[in-house]
């Protein structure tokens, strides 16, 4: 049978938003205004209630005067300031946004009393297009000065026809927006507090957490240290995407695997690898410790109904085994495609659903016609996406959009960094971030020196940067805290199944967390331990299990094919 190479992806539409217009700053220089803006919050009076802070709104808004060119080396409009009010566990704040030239828009959250010295940047999900304000909340109740970009457009964070023959769009995408919001934020902490940051950092999930790469190698000086999870691997992702959608599609363009398909599925591989931690909850503990073969769900002769079909295994085997080329090599240093236990995902990855094509579907033709290359940019004609050959044209993005596994000037300037990977991430393969890892070994000279400035902690039963059935609330920033104020490296850290998970970039939990919202605890341990039973003692506490390495079990030829066909 003849390996996979090319496969059309269904095209989809766009979606456009206008942006909104900003304000130029004034001619005052920073030290009058910042001398302005104190006697404004002295002179003001203390609003709401005894002891709530002055709502300082003149301060906020002579920011608006300085001229912060040299700081971000590019013109800044304004379009709003404004002091508001405490709420909730949000305190009184400053907030400014507004539009770095040519079209980066940004927004800074200043508390107005309690700073803590400290600014943290948050990244973006998907292909951006607005400000997640819900990614740096818990911050602010922390007392941190935070900021964050659309990254250069404003519209549908699926859509990327605003690419399209614009390089400058592109480059603020691919590294530049992060960059030069940092700059400002820090140049407006300065105004507004009279100081820079004395630590700034960056946290970030999906596309956030490629920001983060992307800083760590591109602009070093920037993160004093850096949080990035499931980043964004185009390089690798795009292809698995487009290799999981020409997997399942039949001759006709049909799905071969439906929803039926994939819970059996999930199913089995629970059966086959949930107790490798010692422990059957629900949770696969150790994925690099089971090999499962869907081939062991094959029809017999007579078949019953809770089995797959000879082309529904070969199907299966194509999705988990990842993208590989018509030689059969695969695209990633660390093989694999999508994860044992991530199979009652794949329907919203996999299937068209509403009169739009497969979500995988969708991103591949995002990036393939507007990031990458254009066969047909007016969307018209099919999208062939060849595994020979565009693979090599998305490795010519990383030169805007990519990341690097250099992190050798970050570890020069003393950056530290945490990388984590849900085991079960639907979305970004936990396999193309392990390949980061293994490449950044190398290029540090081992597993040694790269402990000195980064760990990585791949969480069992984590989806896409967050939820499902594992353990996936981790107070990572407190973490990183500790490692660059302090000089304590982390180590084992408490992972929480909370009663309504869900991703990151969704909403940030607030540490340390509420009892009543705490089902179950998990040590998750830098890569490569994990964490395991001890055999007795409260399944849903930490204390009661260990450490040790994971047992790594070779994949069968059938789970990893040299070629798949279709």
């Amino acid at each position: 049978m003849p390996a996979i190479r090319a496969v059309r992806i269904p095209g989809s539409g766009r979606a456009t938003d206008p942006r909104l217009p900003g304000r130029c700053n004034g001619p005052f220089p920073p030290a009058v205004v910042h001398g302005l803006a104190l006697i404004l919050t002295l002179a003001l009076p203390v609003a709401g209630s005894a002891g709530e802070p002055a709502l300082d709104a003149e301060a906020c808004a002579a920011l608006q005067a300085l001229d912060y060119t040299t700081d971000v080396g590019a013109a800044v409009r304004f379009a709003a300031t404004a002091a508001t009010p405490a709420a909730g566990d949000q305190p009184a704040l400053c907030r400014v946004a507004g539009t770095i030239a040519p079209a980066v828009g940004f927004e800074a959250r200043l508390p107005v009393s309690g700073w803590n010295g400290k600014l943290l940047v948050t990244g973006c999900a998907n292909l951006c297009g607005s400000i997640l304000a819900t990614g740096f909340e818990d911050a602010l109740a922390r007392g941190y000065a935070v900021a964050s970009t659309d990254l250069g457009h404003r519209g549908d964070q699926s859509d990327a026809t605003w690419a399209l023959n614009n390089p400058a769009a592109e480059a603020d995408y691919g590294h530049r927006a992060t960059h030069v919001t940092t700059l400002l934020a820090k140049a407006l902490v300065a105004g507004y507090y009279g100081a820079r940051p004395e630590f700034s950092y960056f946290r970030g999930c999906s596309t956030g957490g490629r920001q983060g790469l992307v800083a760590a190698g591109r602009y070093p000086d920037d993160f004093d240290g850096i949080i990035a999870g499931a980043p964004f691997h185009q390089t690798l992702s795009v292809p698995h995407m487009a290799w999981a959608v020409a997997a399942n599609a039949a001759a006709d363009g049909s799905p071969i695997l439906g929803r039926p398909q994939f819970e059996l599925l999930a199913r089995a591989a629970q059966a086959a690898c949930d107790g490798g931690d010692g422990l059957e909850d629900g949770v696969i503990g150790d994925p690099e410790g089971c090999s499962f073969d869907p081939g062991t769900l094959a029809c017999g002769a007579d078949g019953n109904g809770e089995c797959l079909d000879a082309a529904q295994v070969a199907a299966a085997r194509k999705i988990y085994g990842g993208a590989r080329t018509s030689a059969g090599e695969s695209l990633s240093l660390y093989p694999g495609g999508a994860p044992v236990g991530s199979e009652p995902t794949w329907a919203q990855m996999l299937l068209p659903a509403d009169g739009r094509p497969a979500y995988f579907a969708f991103i591949v033709q995002n990036w393939s016609r507007y990031l990458a290359y254009a066969p047909d940019p007016s969307g018209a004609g099919p999208l062939v996406f060849d595994f020979d050959r565009d693979p090599a044209r998305l490795r010519a993005t990383a030169a805007v959009a990519g990341f690097r596994p250099d992190l050798r000037a970050f570890r020069a300037r003393g950056g530290r960094l945490i990388l984590y990977h849900g085991w079960v991430d639907e979305s970004l393969m936990p396999a193309h971030t392990l390949d980061y890892w293994r490449r950044a070994t190398d290029t540090l000279g081992g597993p040694v020196a790269l402990a000195e400035l980064a760990r990585l902690y791949m969480v069992p039963g984590m989806q896409h940067c967050g939820g499902g059935p594992g353990a996936a609330e981790i107070d990572f920033l407190t973490a990183l805290e500790r490692w660059v104020e302090e000089g304590s490296a982390p180590d084992a850290l408490v992972a929480a199944r909370v009663r309504e998970p869900v991703p990151t970039y969704v909403r940030q939990p607030r540490f340390p967390l509420p009892s009543e919202q705490v089902l179950f605890e998990r040590p998750v341990f830098p890569y490569p331990d994990v964490a395991e039973y001890a055999g007795s003692g409260d399944k849903a506490a930490v204390a009661s299990f260990r450490r040790r390495l994971p047992r790594a079990a070779p994949a069968p030829a059938a789970a990893q094919p040299r070629a798949v066909a279709p």
